[in-house]
């Protein structure tokens, strides 16, 4: 990867971006790349040498290598931080390094550091119940224990106290409960992940087209309809239902704008491969 500096942040910063501290050991798959949609991670593996990131936009990437540095200085009795686990799995040997193991009398809780926004907080995030889980079988199987809980510690970057919305955080740093699957169900969907990273591999190396991400993969949002009127710069109120906006576009004398939905993973290029991507490529040309 190329790491550029267009908006000419002082040297050491660009120095400390473009150092790899990430390491996943002697594993096949991180967790992490399990997870990962296999489209993307196949198209970095090949544009590696051209990608470009600029250090501007790996302001909360360097952060977070920043807290796992810091951790290291708050060791604590009953607390295992930055531990490495491997679990060789029908030869394929996964690993994953969890954030903080807190030892209690009935088990080990695992806690996950995340910098995150307050919207994400409000929201169900759908992968940090997969990677927590996917922590927890990795303990139960490298390490043979017991773990009673999972948990998030979310670090919110853009907290307000002003900011009273139902469901908003209280407090700059969230602890949040994960749900917890049983031991078949998280072996199942690492099987599965597995086997799709396999066929994307085979498909690669034949030069044959790789599975399409899915809408959640792509972070789709939804098409939304606004009410708006002449003279006013911001939407009286946004509904889901098109009926529902067109009743109140009538009351209002106004009109209905409508917000399509995007893969917003694409169009910002968060994958940083939407321009080798056939799939999105195919939309934005059409």
């Amino acid at each position: 990867m190329i790491i550029t500096n267009n908006h000419n942040v002082p040297e050491p910063l660009v120095t400390l971006a473009s150092r790899e501290y990430y390491s996943k050991g002697a594993s096949a798959y991180s967790v992490t790349e399990i997870m990962s949609p296999p489209k993307i991670k196949r198209l970095r593996e090949k544009h590696n040498d051209v990608i470009e990131q600029d250090v501007s936009d790996m302001l909360w990437q360097m952060l977070g290598s920043a807290l796992h540095v810091v951790m290291e200085r708050g060791l604590t009795p009953g607390y295992i931080p930055e531990q490495r686990l491997f679990y060789d799995l029908d030869g394929v040997t996964v690993s994953g390094q969890i954030d903080l193991q807190q030892e209690t009398p009935t088990g080990i809780v695992l806690i996950d550091y995340k910098f995150t926004s307050a919207w994400a907080v409000m929201q169900e995030k759908a992968e940090w119940e997969q990677q927590l889980n996917v922590y927890k079988w990795l303990v139960e199987k490298s390490k043979r224990r017991t773990v009673v809980g999972l948990k998030i510690c979310a670090l919110v970057r853009d907290f307000s106290r002003h900011d009273h919305r139902e469901d908003y955080p209280d407090s700059p740093i969230q602890m949040i409960d994960i749900p917890m699957w049983d031991s078949a169900r998280t072996e199942a969907y690492v099987r599965e992940r597995l086997d799709m990273h396999r066929m994307a591999k085979m498909n690669m190396e034949m030069s044959q087209e790789l599975q399409d991400c899915s809408p959640e993969e792509r972070w789709m949002s939804e098409t939304v309809y606004a009410v708006k009127r002449e003279g006013r710069k911001t939407a009286i109120r946004v509904f889901k239902s098109i009926d529902e906006a067109n009743e109140l576009a009538i009351k209002e004398k106004g009109y209905v704008e409508t917000r399509l939905g995007e893969p917003k993973r694409c169009t910002g290029n968060y994958c940083g491969v939407a321009r080798w991507c056939d799939q999105y490529q195919a939309e934005v040309t059409t």
